[in-house]
């Protein structure tokens, strides 16, 4: 009992210093906006990235954690995040910004595991954001948040049906059997199609020559919608039926094929008579990772999309175009990403990488890759593809892959290894930007011209564990501007991320 008080003050005693700091440090004068600005797609991607890294470290713990009866823990996270965020007021009239967010994250979990059967998993989540005056999007965005939805970052119960039926039921299973239901985070392949924390249940086998799983979940009831045009996109409702299936049998490559259904039911909180928004999506996806020679890794995936979309109304190329909702036209879009790692086995072990990432654009989509409305245009198939994924583009820029041609050349290595320790990681990484179709936009919006030159970006990520329980991290990210854009100032991304478990 006195141990579990010590830590729960101590975790306390983190928190209340993690917002101190957040509230006081690197505070930088905003100018006040006097209009509403709509939430960049790059600030969605640099959140799900470090939402990925927390998650592994999430992940970790909970594995060793699942080993003995029942354990808790926690975690603070503190992070302060200043980046260039320049307004197009007009095609060739830019104003400069600087955004600068600092956020605490708290986390406190619990495991209890019977039998090595039965598994129960619980994380509650807080979080606060403060964004320098006249820096947030949303006057809302600046608050301590913690409700019934959010705070219940996971939950899940985890049934091992083979050990099940090997102990009730004296049968020995032909493979491992887990049956998992609650609040989780999975993933289809390498993440780019799927990756997401939903409620739902999901059923993975292991055998001697195959792998597989299947699941089926809905968002989050508070996830905003992907399409910031919908009425009502604070909210979303969609459905999510996938399956995935790897092959085990040979000894230096694992290839594997998945499947995703997504059913779009989020709706309109005000309905518009002229407009629909339904994006509903299927994703079939084949892929290989494995090792070439010694130290040269690979890794390949292709993923087609198909399915039905909602053109923008009264966009009718031959000029036709009627009132009222126009007929969901089809989707065929597709996307690759594949890459090389080779890895030198000599002090620091440098690891270098290169990276292609490809996916489709639509040369008649109207605006943004996202929304409905500038979208499509009538009576045209959508070719723009679409996903529920992550991949990394950048710290700088972060596209997302619609219409776009990525280049990624990375080095990493730990170079605290010339004192003989190794709690420090550099890692370098060097991306080349380029537009599928120059007549068509990306994600980020201020890249109008019709240029295939996007630009480039550098970005570099200093790690340090300074202890077993404490890591700190420094990145940053600078893009500069190419062709497709009217401006050519470089953009600066930096963050400062200090991480606390117990």
């Amino acid at each position: 009992m006195k141990q579990i008080v010590y830590r729960l003050r101590k975790f306390l005693i983190v928190v209340v210093i993690g917002i101190i700091l957040t509230c006081c440090l690197v505070y930088v004068p905003a100018e006040n906006s006097a209009f509403a600005q709509s939430i960049q797609e790059a600030q969605k991607v640099r959140l799900q990235k470090l939402q990925i890294e927390a998650q592994k470290v999430f992940d970790l713990r909970r594995s060793m954690a699942q080993r003995l009866l029942w354990d808790w823990g926690g975690s603070e996270t503190t992070s302060i995040n200043t980046y260039d965020d320049p307004v197009l007021i007009s095609d060739t009239n830019v104003r400069h910004k600087r955004r600068t967010k600092k956020q605490n994250d708290f986390n406190l979990w619990g495991s209890l595991n019977l039998d090595e059967i039965h598994s129960f998993y619980v994380r509650l989540k807080g979080q606060h954001i403060d964004y320098n005056r006249g820096d947030e999007y949303r006057s809302s965005e600046n608050q301590l948040k913690w409700n019934m939805e959010e705070g219940f970052d996971e939950c899940t119960y985890i049934m091992n049906i083979d050990k099940a039926a090997e102990k009730y039921f004296k049968y020995t299973m032909p493979l491992q059997l887990r049956l998992t239901a609650g609040r989780f985070t999975t993933s289809l392949g390498s993440q780019l199609a799927y990756t997401k924390k939903t409620n739902g249940v999901q059923l993975d086998g292991q055998s001697k020559w195959v792998g597989f799983k299947v699941f089926g979940a809905r968002n989050l009831i508070d996830e905003e919608n992907i399409d910031f045009s919908v009425p009502g996109f604070r909210s979303s409702k969609r459905y999510f039926y996938g399956g995935e299936v790897s092959y085990k049998g040979f000894k230096e490559h694992a290839p594997y094929l998945f499947a995703l259904i997504q059913e779009d039911r989020s709706g309109e909180n005000i309905e518009d008579p002229n407009q629909d928004y339904d994006y509903d999506s299927r994703y079939y996806g084949i892929g290989s990772r494995g090792q070439l020679t010694n130290n040269l890794y690979y890794s390949i995936e292709g993923i087609m999309e198909d399915g039905r979309s909602n053109p923008e109304a009264g966009t009718a190329t031959d000029g036709t175009g009627l009132a009222g909702p126009p007929d969901a036209e089809h989707i065929d879009a597709w996307a690759l990403d594949a890459s090389l790692h080779y890895s030198v086995n000599v002090i620091t072990h440098p690891n270098l990488s290169i990276e292609y990432a490809f996916g489709t654009g639509d040369s008649d989509r109207s605006a943004k890759v996202v929304s409905t409305t500038p979208g499509n245009k009538e009576g045209t198939t959508d070719r723009n593809f679409l996903y529920f994924g992550y991949i990394d583009t950048g710290l700088g820029l972060s596209p997302r892959l619609a219409n776009l041609q990525m280049f990624k050349f990375g080095l990493s290595m730990t170079p605290s290894e010339f004192v003989k320790k190794r709690n420090v990681s550099l890692n370098t990484s060097f991306f080349l930007f380029r537009k599928d179709k120059k007549e068509a936009e990306i994600s980020d919006n201020r890249a109008v011209k019709q240029h295939r030159n996007i630009g480039k970006e550098i970005d570099i990520s200093v790690v340090w564990n300074v202890f077993s329980d404490l890591n700190v991290s420094v990145d940053y990210g600078r893009f500069y501007p190419g062709g497709a854009y009217y401006y050519d100032e470089a953009r600066d991304n930096v963050s400062l991320t200090i991480l606390y478990q117990f």
